[in-house]
């Protein structure tokens, strides 16, 4: 019987993100399979088997490298506004969150890799993740308040669209 977990952890590997396992339902690393967090992410398929054989209801984190960008909106009115300043990005890869929120994948220009910190906001209701330092639970991860599901499907890095100018800081 095929775990769906499984399949979408090894094809984001495939995509070139290191992935980590999460605790079931929740949104932090699974403390005994990946004990120092996103330092366990990896892409390699015999780790990844050995995880959700260990737990197979655990969720799916994945480590973006460091030349890519996600926009974390947490506040739907935001991301409508930058979506409606910038309608490239609707075709950039994103998922929804449980809470309605979205992830919105990019690359970074040469110039910026290096230079943005996953802490730096730039608007309210937005973060910005990735960038080799900050993980997400990526689909399909269940919460108790629902799952992550994408809209538009995750690409390799390489083939990310940039981020616009005036999107990041």
């Amino acid at each position: 019987m095929s775990n769906p977990l499984l399949q979408a952890a090894l094809g984001y590997a495939r995509l070139g993100y290191p992935v980590l396992p999460l605790q079931p339902g929740e949104k932090r690393p699974h403390s005994r399979l990946a004990p120092n967090g996103l330092k366990n992410a990896t892409h390699a398929p015999e780790a990844l088997r050995r995880w959700w054989q260990a737990v197979p209801g655990a969720g799916v984190g994945i480590l973006p490298p460091a030349e890519v960008l996600v926009l974390d909106f947490d506040a739907p009115e935001v991301w409508d506004a930058l979506r409606g300043e910038h309608p490239e990005l609707a075709e950039a890869p994103r998922q929804r969150t449980p809470r309605g929120g979205v992830h919105v994948f990019l690359k970074l220009p040469e110039g910026v890799i290096g230079s943005l910190t996953s802490s730096t906001r730039k608007l309210p209701g937005l973060d910005l993740r990735g960038l080799g330092r900050a993980y997400l639970a990526a689909a399909p991860t269940e919460l108790p308040k629902g799952g992550y599901v994408w809209e538009v499907p995750l690409l390799p890095p390489a083939e990310l669209a940039p981020a616009p100018r005036g999107a990041t800081p």
